[in-house]
């Protein structure tokens, strides 16, 4: 009955209050449409046809090395830009955990109109007061002692805000470890591109060849149909190699936090020096990780902020003392009726000062247990918060094993692949002099180049894994000097 009142009075219908199910799916088997909004709730808002971007693209001049897209994903990617915010936002935390230690100030000011009715004129004669009463002014409370509680939130808030802004240098290690991960997939994508079009143009080459060569009949159907296939083959991995591009480049526009599709250039250097050899074992980049990560400092600086949050529930056990001041300047304007037996005047008005100040103390002895909840949720908080950074430092530990014995398995994997390539090639050389005096079939010829196109791969895809496992190691330590 009520809505329907509401709805009468010229109110939207439904309303949240009254029909929150409206605001919903209406069935589990059917889906909420966008279109749909219930009237009266405002319009819904529009969705961005695409991602807005964080920077001006049409400023970068010429094409991006690694280090200038490295700085355009520092300043567009949004992970680091929610971790910059979330910093900023905990650093206002502080800030009002640290105002508490002021007094607070409330201006105020009053009109009111006043009837009251005295007994001045006897059990049978009540007098009526009518009164005027306005002015402004001033209130203090300030917080004098709460045996603890400000201390600790400020330790709470404090150690939260150290917690945010290692998380934002460790957002800022992640972006970069993706944007490497990624710019080296794309310049292996392209080099193992460069790969299949050689073998592609090789392959057409030799085909070309044997059909000169049968038509001469110096080479048999058989041949040709087998250089046919091989051609086909090379045709199909170009095709390959054109699609691994077009993820690797996906991926790294959308680490670098760009949509897309959006026309970048990179500048790939596949003659980039590989990382040194790293002088410290295994061990020593686990104790680096250990001191230097700012995701381990953020877990501790948790676990003081929980540590600080018992006290601080601890402390609400304790009394409050309390300095309040007031003070204010009002106008007063009576009026006694009817006016019997009292001396005039009946009726008057004037400005006046009027102040109070005091202490005040409060000590809450019994709220159903609440606050002793509050303690012991605190205390568990805090075996958690240990147990996480417990788990975040087996995590690194972790992670750094994995990556060091990554980076020593892709460095032999290189060194193989250089010579299986070099083996491979001069293979080659000889397979297609015997086949030109004759002495080799074209099937050995054929196996040939595909040994060498497969060591072309090999080599291409493991200087990848070195330079991709050497930035897993960077960024597993959480440090840039590793030598």
């Amino acid at each position: 009955m009520l809505p329907s009142l509401i709805s009468a009075c010229g109110r939207p219908h439904p309303l949240a209050e009254w029909s929150p199910d409206d605001f919903a799916p209406a069935t589990p088997d059917r889906t909420w449409s966008t279109t749909w909004w219930p009237s009266g709730t405002g319009q819904m808002p529009a969705v961005p046809a695409a991602p807005q971007q964080n920077v001006a693209l049409i400023d970068v001049d010429g094409s991006l090395t690694l280090a200038s897209t490295l700085d355009i994903a520092l300043a567009a990617n949004p992970d680091t830009r929610i971790a910059w915010a979330d910093a900023r936002a905990a650093a206002a935390e502080f800030g009002i955990s640290r105002g508490s230690w002021y007094p607070n100030l409330t201006a105020w000011a009053d009109v009111a109109y006043e009837r009251d009715l005295e007994p001045f004129g006897g059990p049978n004669n009540i007098i009526r007061d009518d009164s005027l009463i306005a002015g402004p002014g001033i209130t203090m409370t300030w917080t004098l002692l709460d045996f603890g509680r400000r201390e600790a939130g400020d330790e709470m808030t404090a150690r939260a805000l150290l917690a945010s802004n290692f998380r934002f240098n460790r957002e800022i290690q992640d972006v970069v470890y993706a944007v490497q991960s990624g710019f080296f997939r794309l310049e292996a994508a392209e080099g193992l591109l460069d790969a299949a079009e050689s073998d592609f143009a090789l392959a057409s080459t030799v085909m070309r060849s044997l059909e000169e060569r049968m038509m001469l009949g110096l080479a048999t159907l058989p041949e040709v149909l087998s250089a046919k296939q091989a051609e086909a083959l090379a045709g199909y991995e170009v095709q390959v190699a054109h699609t691994a591009i077009h993820d690797a480049r996906t991926d790294l526009l959308v680490s670098m936090g760009i949509q897309p599709g959006t026309n970048v250039d990179f500048t790939m250097d596949a003659d980039r020096p590989l990382p040194p050899d790293i002088e410290l074992g295994v061990q020593g980049l686990t104790a680096m990780a250990m001191a230097a990560r700012p995701d381990l400092a953020a877990a501790a600086a948790d676990v003081q902020a929980s540590q600080a949050a018992v006290k601080g529930a601890e402390a609400t056990l304790n009394p409050q003392v309390d300095f309040v001041g007031l003070v204010g300047y009002q106008y007063t304007d009576y009026k006694l009726d009817p006016f019997i037996n009292f001396t005039p005047p009946s009726s008057g008005s004037q400005w006046n000062t009027y102040w109070s100040t005091g202490i005040s103390g409060s000590w809450l002895f019994f709220d159903g247990e609440i606050r002793q909840n509050e303690i012991r949720k605190a205390k568990a908080e805090l075996t958690a918060a240990r147990e996480r950074m417990r788990q975040a430092q087996l995590d690194a530990a972790g992670e750094v094993w994995d990556s060091y014995f990554d980076y020593e398995a892709a460095t032999r994997r290189h060194e193989w692949s250089l010579a299986v390539e070099e083996a491979a090639d001069e293979q080659l050389d000889a397979v297609q002099m015997a086949f030109d005096t004759g002495l080799q079939t074209f099937p050995e010829l054929l196996t040939a180049q595909q040994a060498l196109a497969s060591a072309r791969a090999h080599r291409i895809r493991s200087r990848a894994d070195v330079l991709i496992s050497a930035a897993s190691i960077v960024h597993a330590t959480g440090d840039l000097k590793i030598n």
